[in-house]
């Protein structure tokens, strides 16, 4: 299968894909992540924006059978410190309107590309700001919630992110915090071939 995976992070989402021989482009931009296997460095809103002047001249866009997009949570986290959980506090959850940018960059991706398979993750507290745009959760595991066009599976029991916290010293904490255990990458590969034949992606 050819995957995307879109604010790839430590590529915890398409791991799956590359433990089985799939081919995989990750795409990041956090220069400590560089050494990631599969990762391209560069931004997602230009890669969006080099990708719809090619729709408009008519050029050729690549295909993907997979597109996986982990959206930066920090805008939609429940966290003490996060924006949205202080605006509860001060009264203001209901007016808190997160800067909803990169879920609009991955969706027009995903409408440019049209993967067969499209799988956007994020956190509980996205949900509420996520429903403005037509998305429902297809399923949540844990603190896990995937959104998109994928077939279901069994709920599996995955780490915490607490368990996977590795302190505030550490420069990549918020990554490996939020970064997807290879069980749910391989549950989400596991139900795509369940789905599928061989000569879906001949």
């Amino acid at each position: 299968m050819r995957v995307l995976d879109l604010f790839s992070g430590l590529g915890g989402f398409s791991e799956a894909f590359v433990q089985a021989g799939d081919e995989v482009a990750r795409v990041e931009n956090n220069p400590l992540l560089s050494e990631v296997p599969f990762t391209t460095m560069q931004d997602v809103h230009a890669m969006r924006d080099r990708l719809e002047q090619y729709e408009y001249e008519g050029l050729p866009i690549r295909e993907y059978d997979v597109l996986l997009a982990g959206v930066p949570c920090d805008a939609f986290s429940l966290g003490f410190h996060a924006p949205q959980a202080v605006a509860s506090r001060s009264g203001e959850y209901e007016t808190y309107e997160p800067d909803m940018s990169n879920l609009e960059c991955a969706l027009a991706i995903i409408r440019i590309t049209k993967p067969r398979y499209w799988v956007i993750e994020n956190v509980i507290g996205s949900i509420r700001h996520f429903e403005k745009y037509g998305l429902s959760p297809r399923i949540i595991v844990g603190s896990h919630v995937l959104y998109g066009n994928f077939p279901l599976f069994e709920k599996i029991q995955i780490p915490t992110k607490a368990e996977r916290d590795t302190g505030p010293s550490d420069p990549l904490r918020k990554n490996k915090r939020g970064q997807i255990p290879l069980a749910l990458s391989i549950a989400i590969r596991n139900a795509i071939l369940e789905q599928t034949t061989l000569f879906d992606f001949a």
